[in-house]
């Protein structure tokens, strides 16, 4: 007997403004087994998103819009109880967020990468 997918009932909030990156990610979340996903490409669509809604989990893209960033959203859904994934393609967001204790995705990144932290994420939020 196949163990359940401890994915599927998790709701998750995915904010990416690169139309490709958002529809490459959104198919690996599809594909790991999140059923309920909210992929918005806009900052103020995941800030509306995080008011209307709760998540269990959020991937966020730190730099979207034109020079905006997602870090206050991210502290925000954190303070709300959601477990928080920034990526980023930005070796200084890297290593100042890893610094702070932040989960945090290199991109580009693999279904495997995204799979373990988001595993990292569940056994955190446990």
């Amino acid at each position: 007997m196949t163990p359940p997918n401890p994915f599927t009932d998790l709701h998750v909030l995915y904010l990416e403004d690169e139309p490709l990156i958002a529809f490459d990610t959104a198919d690996s979340l599809s594909e790991l087994g999140f059923a309920n996903v909210k992929s918005v490409y806009k900052l103020k669509a995941a800030e509306r998103a995080a008011e209307a809604s709760r998540f269990d989990l959020a991937v966020l893209d730190i730099n979207v819009d034109r020079k905006q960033t997602s870090l206050e959203l991210g502290k925000a859904l954190l303070d709300q109880g959601t477990r928080v994934v920034f990526a980023s393609g930005n070796s200084y967001d890297a290593k100042r967020l890893r610094a702070d204790g932040y989960l945090f995705l290199d991109k580009p990144f693999s279904q495997q990468q995204l799979r373990t932290v988001l595993e990292e994420a569940l056994a955190a939020r446990a």
